[in-house]
């Protein structure tokens, strides 16, 4: 009896196994669940343009922050004009596209900035560096990284990295990481770029509004 009694403990505990991995869990209320649209990151870039989709879950966020950084061989710098933003009561329950295209098939392009949804419309803005326009383009190349992964609870006010887009003027060319944002100190792209640049995207609660 007391080697059945133990089998069907362990038929039990299958089942409950089981059943947690058909589980599914919801994403927790005031986050905002972006998800890449198509995969770019470690390979060359060619087509560079980049897509994400967002929904926000139930979010207290009222407005959406791109931000544009640049390298400088040490830290990344916010650029004082690459600020970018689209306000509405409706950004916490809403769904839409981040979206940055190239304007132009040059390499050192500028990016295209496309917010759009359609519960609370968006905008598209302009990127402009004279850094990136100034590099010489007879030999350059670049490298763009993306979010691989869907991040389903990303709070309100907290800052991640969409881009990371790396240059170099010698005709050869070093596979860029999102991390790169993050954890510069191991990014041999960063370490041996021309020039990077990264944006990032921050959902926020603006009480001035």
């Amino acid at each position: 009896m007391k080697k059945r009694h133990a089998a069907l403990a362990a038929l039990a505990l299958v089942g409950i196994l089981s059943g947690c991995g058909q589980t599914k869990t919801q994403p927790a209320d005031n986050t905002i669940a972006i998800a890449p649209v198509e995969k770019k990151a470690n390979t060359a870039q060619i087509d560079k343009s980049v897509k994400y989709e967002f929904s926000g879950n139930h979010a207290d966020a009222n407005g959406i922050e791109i931000q544009r950084y640049e390298w400088d061989g040490s830290a990344w710098n916010k650029d004082d004009y690459g600020l970018f933003t689209v306000n509405s009561e409706e950004v916490g329950k809403s769904s839409g596209i981040i979206q940055f295209d190239p304007e132009t098939d040059a390499v050192n392009t500028e990016y295209n900035i496309n917010i759009q949804s359609d519960d609370f419309g968006g905008s598209m803005q302009f990127a402009d560096s004279s850094k990136l326009s100034g590099l010489p383009t007879e030999r350059l190349t670049s490298s763009v990284a993306m979010q691989e992964e869907k991040i389903d609870d990303l709070a309100v006010d907290v800052e991640i990295p969409l881009l990371v887009r790396t240059f170099r003027t010698d005709g050869t060319q070093i596979l860029v990481a999102i991390d790169a944002f993050s954890d510069p100190g191991n990014s041999s792209a960063l370490k041996y770029s021309s020039y990077a640049e990264a944006y990032t995207v921050k959902f926020v609660k603006n009480d001035h509004l």
